[in-house]
């Protein structure tokens, strides 16, 4: 089952492997009678004084009677040896000549299958859901994309067609070299059935360190993955030092695991180069006693030593195919464990409606997988479209959860969520998701310009668009300060700007998106509260038509809503105004108590700030 699941990763290249195939063995043919012209040039020179030497018997050497009719029309030796170095230039060019073309076309075939694992196995990882990359490490989900796909394509396309070279090479050294000696060709051949006994064995032993050696490389490409993820964090703790151990200590794991591989290895190949060895002394004596006794002559022994290259290496080349067949099978069985693992859109909507941006939950509960316990319970709420709502609660209680439930990130186990009025789960996936725009905590920017940034969900959008959403986002201020201005490089997930500028990035982002359904998860969290009334009444013209939801633990965010939710252990436990909900005993006024004094005071000096620079 393993093997078949290995060798469909190569679907729809199999012509080509058919091909690349055929001009192997038919390139080892040609190879086989490369010795058979020393052969009759031996025989030629040494041919019994008075008698021609054409008269060499065809059956004597097993070339093409073509070829032997071509050296025999003339009778001078000089002739002769000119017309067999001619032909063996010509063959030895048309051989040089296939090979190059069937070295290219081997090349082709593993670039191209790796291509479209590749393509396959990241596409099919992108439409995984969002529990399965929460529990994932990015190191491990790299080396499956990258080393584990070059492991298997270097096998399917390499070692599979040297399995073809090796039979090939077998049968026609044998064919060749049963013309020579018959004892020759049984002698090499007697290591076959120890090489495959022996091989098992070390099948057997060498797959367990690879599947440990695939572990402990994972585990250190996640260390490496997240070390530079996070270097400033490393830097800020000063942990650079316990970053390094860490390191050591899984390189020098990944170390020992190869150590153990290339014991058993060299041990392996130790055995076979001396078995090797031995057949080449034993065949030497069966020609040298084939000579004395008159059965062989010298011709005989210099083409059968070259065939024998032909039956002897290539058993010894079959502990390198089943080393590498080994290595295919554990990185193989770890691509087919992502492509088997069920896509998120197995289960799907069908309709793709206008989105205005009515909401309403309806006795929604959901739990994880790996929990009895529900996060949400029975929430019930409705937002009409082009209200600005805000979602407050305590940390855990189940706010990000509920715009997971929005974006279909996961599905709730019992009621409905109405899109309007249609069900949430009636609707494609990716269409909802194109209707919503989502500004998280701690968001996500790429290695390009300030521009690209806020411009990369509209490419051909216009400039003054992106000037505006910036400016609506409190951001036209900080870019005027870069040198560079909107041209300016971001760096790495925008190492370059602070929080508070990255999440205004990506507010101006979703603006220029310009989505009916507008989400603020805790996305104004690091900007101060100025930037915050600023970016809120920015948000209230007219310019900007959506359904707003605000997920905020401050006060002075949500108040200025049209409408409040606070959720409490995964129940609604208010809904309501700023002004209702201040006055009315519950956890939004104990929050109100607390941070409306603050409000308060940091207006007061405000205002003084605006007085004093009046005057």
């Amino acid at each position: 089952m393993r093997m078949i699941k290995l060798f469909s990763l190569a679907k729809g290249f199999f012509v080509l492997f058919i091909v690349a195939a055929f001009l192997t063995a038919f390139h080892q043919w040609t190879y086989s009678n490369v010795p058979l012209f020393t052969q009759y040039l031996m025989k030629t020179l040494l041919a019994v004084p008075g008698i021609a030497p054409g008269n060499v018997s065809v059956g004597e050497v097993n070339l093409p009677r073509f070829l032997i009719a071509f050296f025999e029309q003339g009778d001078e030796v000089m002739g002769i040896i000119i017309r067999i170095a001619v032909s063996l230039m010509v063959l030895q060019a048309f051989r040089f000549s296939l090979r190059f073309f069937e070295m290219w076309l081997k090349g082709s075939l593993q670039e191209q299958l790796a291509e479209k694992m590749r393509v396959r196995l990241y596409g099919h990882i992108q439409d995984l859901n969002y529990e399965f990359h929460n529990k994932s490490d990015s190191g491990d989900l790299i080396q499956r994309c990258t080393t584990d796909i070059e492991t298997t394509t270097g096998f399917l396309t390499g070692r599979m067609l040297d399995v073809v070279h090796l039979v090939s090479t077998l049968f026609f050294g044998a064919y060749q070299l049963i013309y020579i000696n018959q004892t020759m060709v049984w002698v090499s051949l007697a290591i076959v059935p120890f090489v495959a006994v022996s091989s098992t064995v070390y099948f057997v032993k060498i797959e367990k360190i690879f599947e440990s050696i695939e572990e402990t490389e994972s585990k250190m490409m996640t260390v490496v993955q997240e070390n530079l993820s996070g270097a400033r964090v490393v830097r800020a703790f000063a942990n650079e030092v316990y970053e390094i151990e860490k390191m050591e200590t899984k390189n020098s794991e990944y170390r020992d695991a190869l150590k153990r591989a290339n014991k058993i290895v060299a041990i392996y190949w130790g055995i076979m180069d001396f078995i090797g060895i031995t057949q080449y002394l034993v065949i030497i004596a069966i020609g040298v006693y084939g000579v004395r006794n008159g059965t062989m002559d010298a011709s005989g022994i210099v083409a059968s030593l070259a065939l024998i290259g032909m039956l002897i290496w290539p058993v010894r080349g079959l502990g390198r195919i089943i080393n590498d067949f080994t290595k295919a099978l554990v990185a193989s069985d770890r691509i087919n464990h992502i492509l088997d693992q069920p896509s998120e859109y197995d289960h799907d909507g069908t309709l793709t409606p206008e989105v205005k941006g009515d909401i309403e939950f309806k006795d929604v509960s959901f739990k994880f997988s790996d929990t009895e316990e529900h996060l949400l319970k029975q929430v019930t709420f409705k937002i009409r479209a082009g209200q600005t709502v805000a979602i407050i609660g305590r940390t855990g209680s189940g706010k990000s959860t509920i715009i997971n439930l929005l974006l279909r990130m996961y599905d709730y186990q019992s009621g409905d969520i109405l899109i309007d009025g249609i069900s949430l789960k009636d609707i494609q996936k990716k269409h909802i998701r194109q209707q919503i725009g989502v500004v998280l905590q701690d968001p996500f920017l790429y290695s390009k310009t300030v521009f690209e940034n806020i411009a990369i969900a509209q490419k051909n959008v216009e400039k003054d668009r992106v000037f505006l959403a910036a400016e609506t986002a409190a951001l036209e201020k900080d870019i005027k300060t870069f040198k560079q201005g909107y041209d300016t490089l971001v760096g790495e997930k925008g190492t370059t700007l602070s929080g508070g500028q990255k999440q205004r990035v990506a507010i101006a982002r979703v603006l220029v998106a310009d989505k009916p359904i507008l989400i603020f998860d805790d996305a104004l969290s690091a900007v101060d509260t100025k930037t915050d009334m600023m970016i809120r009444e920015a948000l209230l013209n007219k310019t900007y038509q959506h359904t707003t939801i605000i997920i905020t633990h401050r006060i002075t965010t949500a108040k200025e809503a049209d409408q409040i939710i606070v959720i409490d252990q995964g129940k609604i436990a208010e809904i309501g105004t700023h002004e209702e909900l201040a006055h009315k005993e519950g956890l939004y006024k104990k929050l109100w108590d607390i941070q409306g004094k603050l409000e308060k005071e940091f207006q007061s000096i405000l205002k003084a700030g605006e007085t004093d620079a009046s005057r």
